[in-house]
């Protein structure tokens, strides 16, 4: 799980209160007015983290599968993952699957919303069989994930699923955190729900699956009905270039089709879209990787 991605926020423990700030009205409009304006994904990040510590909440998680459908996640190592958890935790739940133990991440999975950690699993619709490992409540408890909420979005796609958790600091009971979805549940669904349109809608470089400017050059062409000769002429280069940089990149998203490589690369936001690093994507650089 060496693509996972993090950011470690600064300052001290946050109180668990409703910041003037955080709660005014022209306040929060602007931080969308950013949000909806920028193309920097670390960018984008940073302007959540500050928003809801501002409320009070001690970490962030935000994941998104840009292949899954529906319950079917998709790849691992597809998986945009940013966080304030410490990097070793971070590893840990993902590494075993520890997440697919939370019933609120399943609703999230299908519902749009904010989802308190008092409901139980069946208010999410599981039945009485749901259960949680030993290893997997120690592992909540250990790490403090205990209290919290958890967000889910709405799918403008049959592929590709986020979902959100803002978890709340140990010492602080869930009532009180019910208490703050109460005053301001719209304002933290808006925010967030923001927050992953834009995060989402941006290019995801995903260690090894990186296209080249040629790989992906190609790939729109054939998007745009080209066949290899077309490509070739209108590229300036050899059929067998041509070829080449379909296999490569096929071979880069991990697929055997070319029809799917495409695919692949449009959920990736890699493909009918400005030069990823000229349009914020997320890349391997110094800070983010574990």
């Amino acid at each position: 799980m060496e693509h996972l991605k993090f950011f470690y926020g600064t300052g001290g423990a946050p109180v668990f209160s409703v910041s003037p700030v955080a709660a005014d009205g022209a306040d929060v409009s602007q931080l969308l007015a950013y949000i909806l304006s920028s193309t920097d994904q670390a960018a984008i990040w940073n302007a959540l983290c500050h928003f809801f510590s501002e409320l009070g909440f001690a970490q962030i998680l935000y994941g998104y599968s840009p292949d899954s459908r529906g319950a079917i996640l998709g790849a691992p190592e597809d998986y945009l993952i940013l966080s304030t958890m410490p990097g070793d935790a971070l590893q840990e739940m993902v590494q075993n699957g520890y997440y697919l133990m939370s019933s609120t991440f399943h609703w999230a999975l299908n519902n749009a919303g904010v989802a308190s950690w008092t409901m139980t699993p069946q208010d999410c619709g599981f039945g009485p069989d749901f259960v949680v490992s030993p290893e997997g409540a120690e592992f909540f408890q250990r790490n403090g994930l205990m209290t919290g909420c958890t967000i889910g979005f709405t799918s403008e796609r049959t592929r590709g699923r986020g979902v959100m958790a803002l978890i709340a600091p140990e010492s602080v009971p869930q009532a009180d955190v019910d208490a703050l979805l109460a005053r301001m549940q719209d304002t933290i669904f808006s925010v967030a729900a923001v927050g992953h349109r834009c995060l989402s809608g941006l290019p995801y470089l995903p260690p090894g699956r990186r296209l080249t400017q040629r790989q992906r050059e190609v790939l729109e062409w054939v998007g745009d009905g080209k066949t290899t000769a077309d490509i070739a002429v209108i590229m300036g280069i050899t059929v067998p270039t041509v070829e080449k940089h379909l296999r490569l990149a096929r071979q880069t998203l991990g697929v055997e089709t070319t029809a799917h490589a495409l695919m692949k690369a449009a959920f990736l936001n890699q493909v009918f879209v400005t030069a990823p690093r000229e349009n914020g994507a997320q890349d391997a650089v110094s800070g983010w990787d574990l």
